[in-house]
Formats: C-alpha cells, structure tokens, sequence
C-alpha cells in the first residue's frame, strides 16, 4: 500500500507580481539592464525563481514590468509638478522645476529611468513604452500652450535630459527656466 501524498496548498499572495515588479525595477537600478536576471529579482523579492517565470516568462517581460513601473511613478512626478500649473503661472518655471527634480533631485531614480527608456532601442517591444512617456510629458505641457510650443518644449526637456546624462549634469531649474522661457515666448 502507499502512503498518501500530500498535496501541497498554494499560499495567497496576492502582491506577489507586484513585488517581483519591484524588486526588477530595483535590479535594474543596482546591476543594469544587462544584470536583470530570473534569479536575481527572485532573491530581493523574496520568492522562489519558478514565481518570477509564473509571472514573467522571460527577461524582456520583467524588464517591460520594470518599465512600466519606471514609467508610471515618472508620469505621477510629472503630474504633481502641473497638477496646480494655471495658465497665468509660470509655465517655463513649473517645467525647470520638473527638470530640477529629475536631474538633481531625484537624480537616481532618473538614471535608471534613462538606462530602461534606453533598453528600448534594442528591445522594439518596449518602445511604446519609451514613447508613451514623451506623449504624456506632451499632453501635460500641451494643456498649457499650443500644440507646436508644447512639442517643442517636450523636444528640448528630452534633448536636456539626454545632456544631463551623457554629460553628468544636474540641471536646476534657474539654468533651465530661460530657455523654456524663450521657447514659450514665440
């Protein structure tokens, strides 16, 4: 006769993807987008390895939640910056104060959301994602001004950020501000 088995019972974890989520994004932070692994976000989530492939299948799928992640907590910066923003405020100042705080303020966060914005040129797959935030950061700023100023304004946030990585820089938002200044003059 045998012995019984015993079935083992699935544990309720219902944050669970939400964590593996996280704990990719903060992967990414640590090792790169190169160093994200099944195995490495397993070990800083704190589940085993055949969870992360359960919710994810592979790396790009992790990377995208990564993204997705890294996207969202951007657009809610972004929002915060123009949630109060009327049309008889300084325009070009909320947006330097938005440069401000991605490159000097919150400067870690934006490295990382550079390198994933980044990914996206070699992984097509994520490039919606890339370009989802361009078009939010125009949809903000186009609530503000005309659709020509606003793209232009969004081109020359882009072309900025792009500086302050390449280049190191922390952009304050009394540099910046002139230029946005000018731009939203015209």
């Amino acid at each position: 006769m045998s012995e019984p088995t015993t079935r083992r019972t699935r544990r309720y974890d219902p944050g669970r993807r939400d964590r593996i989520a996280e704990a990719a994004l903060q992967v990414v932070t640590r090792d790169g987008v190169e160093g994200l692994t099944h195995r490495a976000v397993a070990a800083l989530a704190d589940v085993p390895v055949g969870s992360t492939t359960y919710h994810f299948a592979d790396k790009d799928e992790l990377l995208l939640a990564a993204i997705e992640l890294a996207e969202q907590r951007s657009a809610d910066t972004l929002e915060r910056t123009f949630l109060d923003c009327r049309p008889e405020d300084d325009l070009a100042g909320a947006i330097a104060e938005f440069v401000e705080i991605l490159t000097v303020r919150d400067r870690e966060r934006f490295l990382l959301d550079y390198e994933i914005f980044l990914a996206a040129r070699r992984r097509p797959a994520l490039a919606p994602i890339a370009a989802a935030w361009i078009e939010e950061c125009y949809t903000l700023i186009a609530r503000h001004t005309d659709e020509q100023a606003a793209r232009i304004v969004t081109d020359l946030i882009e072309g900025l950020l792009a500086q302050a990585v390449v280049f190191g820089r922390e952009l304050t938002a009394d540099r910046t501000r002139p230029a946005f200044a000018r731009v939203l003059a015209t």
